[in-house]
């Protein structure tokens, strides 16, 4: 039986780690040796507020207008941010990670997308939403500090319209691999409830120049509470149903992903990094290299997508990287 590369890889470093155990009379931890290593995780999450009552009334707490609600519960339901003018992104994803093909359906994904000024896009989203019914719409612009007010009508579509254990929210430059996603979430050690996970920031500055920069009238404070990339983040339903009522206590922010931290701090979540999430800084648009053991890749679209989906693909069916995670 041949070895992949990645087992070749792991192989090597375990022998290495032996020899030197040997050589000085070490004992060796095994489990440091897993190629992801596995997040702390914790059920501890005590909403700091009521979660429930804001579905009382049948008015939308945000700009959501689609109100067709999920047709069956959902193992994972995935949301994917989009904008009006990315018709091939969308059309790659159906292809490939959104798409699930087992004979039971264990996750279901759709589009979030707002309104555009370019009546040719906006037919265009029409015909194709009549066409694969996938797409959650919001009454605001496009813009692209815009992000925070998607994230609210997604959150509020999911906690309102459907039955879900888990939620994946991503952009639609990412791979993800959802069979692997998926079989970690099923997995005991991963909580069912009080789950808020991707590639963790911690302590990050918030900047006063450049791109992403900040008034002290936005905000008044040096650091960020601690949060997770917008590329790619889990969450499970009671999470996302107990953010969605601090709305109305913390405004949108400009980045989303710090937004989101902001709500998961109001409420009492702690976010948890997972070494599967990987969301490079600087990155060769020229370049598509597979990275083992990955759950969401940010940045792969068009035909580097394709070819990363299929990489994965054949990992996963040959069982190179199962058991990896945890």
């Amino acid at each position: 039986m041949f070895l992949s590369r990645t087992e070749l890889h792991l192989a090597g470093i375990i022998v290495s780690a032996v020899i030197t155990a040997l050589a000085t009379g070490h004992s060796i931890n095994w489990s440091s040796y897993s190629i992801v290593q596995s997040p702390i995780l914790s059920n501890n999450f005590t909403p700091r507020h009521d979660c429930k009552s804001w579905k009382t009334t049948l008015r939308h707490k945000t700009t959501l207008i689609t109100k067709t609600a999920c047709t069956r519960k959902y193992f994972l339901l995935i949301l994917v941010s989009s904008a009006p003018a990315n018709l091939e992104r969308r059309s790659f994803i159906r292809q490939t990670w959104g798409a699930d093909n087992n004979k039971a359906t264990q996750w279901k994904t759709y589009f979030l997308l707002g309104q555009t000024r370019n009546q040719t896009q906006s037919d265009l989203l029409k015909r194709e939403d009549s066409i694969y019914g996938d797409m959650i719409r919001a009454d605001y612009y496009e813009h692209y500090w815009n992000q925070s007010l998607k994230i609210q009508m997604a959150f509020e579509w999911a906690a309102r319209y459907c039955n879900f254990s888990y939620l994946l929210k991503a952009d639609d430059d990412v791979l993800v691999n959802t069979k692997d996603l998926v079989t970690i979430l099923r997995r005991r050690s991963t909580p069912k409830q009080g789950l808020f996970m991707g590639k963790l920031h911690h302590n990050v500055k918030a900047a006063r120049d450049g791109k992403f920069k900040i008034s002290y009238e936005e905000y008044n404070r040096t650091y960020y509470t601690d949060f997770c990339s917008g590329a790619g983040i889990v969450m499970s339903w009671d999470v996302v149903h107990c953010l969605v009522p601090l709305f109305d206590v913390i405004k949108p922010f400009r980045m989303d992903d710090v937004y989101i931290g902001m709500l998961a701090n109001r409420s009492g979540v702690t976010p948890v990094g997972h070494d599967g999430f990987i969301i490079p800084f600087s990155y060769d648009v020229d370049d598509c290299n597979y990275v083992a053991n990955t759950l969401v890749l940010h940045r792969a679209i068009g035909q580097c997508l394709l070819k990363l989906f299929r990489l994965h693909s054949e990992d996963f069916v040959y069982g190179t990287k199962l058991g990896s995670y945890f």
